[in-house]
């Protein structure tokens, strides 16, 4: 795992270990993990601001899947009403993440029109800023996971939050 930033807790949450371990759910979670993971190592090498914002970007969004994968209950397709994007989603089940979530879906625009091609360059300071919101989420993503996996209460057993100030 790539991980640049030093841990730092602002939160710590117990609880006695009650819910069952959903391997598919491992497995989903896992696999955005290591998306987010990927992305992230190689928007590292990207010489282009904007790319490599881009791919900053797209890192945060599978760790944030990967949360969700584990803290969000399965519904049915027709109990989800309504489209909530992954930010919104994410400050629900980590209320710590809320700020953070609203500035990273903030850049949701900025990530479109990159893609789009509408932007092609970005300020360096603006990935850079990103990467650290990436790295904290990716983080916080592996010891939510590894909570879930040893069996911990998904809504309450959930390990350090690694927020970025």
């Amino acid at each position: 795992m790539h991980r640049a930033l030093k841990k730092s807790a602002t939160s710590r949450r117990t609880a006695p270990a009650t819910a069952d371990v959903d391997p598919i759910v491992v497995r989903r979670a896992r696999d955005l993990l290591d998306r987010g993971d990927n992305l992230l190592t190689n928007a590292d090498g990207v010489g282009d601001a904007a790319e490599r914002f881009r791919q900053y970007y797209l890192a945060a969004l599978r760790a944030a899947g990967s949360i969700l994968a584990v803290l969000e209950p399965p519904a049915p397709p027709a109990r989800r009403r309504g489209s909530r994007s992954a930010w919104s989603r994410l400050s629900i089940e980590v209320p710590e993440w809320a700020q953070a979530a609203e500035y990273l879906a903030s850049l949701s625009d900025v990530r479109m029109k990159i893609e789009t091609g509408q932007t092609r360059t970005v300020d360096a300071a603006l990935p850079a800023t990103l990467r650290r919101y990436v790295v904290a989420l990716l983080d916080d993503a592996e010891g939510i996971i590894v909570a879930y996996e040893q069996g911990k209460s998904a809504n309450g057993g959930r390990p350090e939050i690694h927020l970025v100030s």
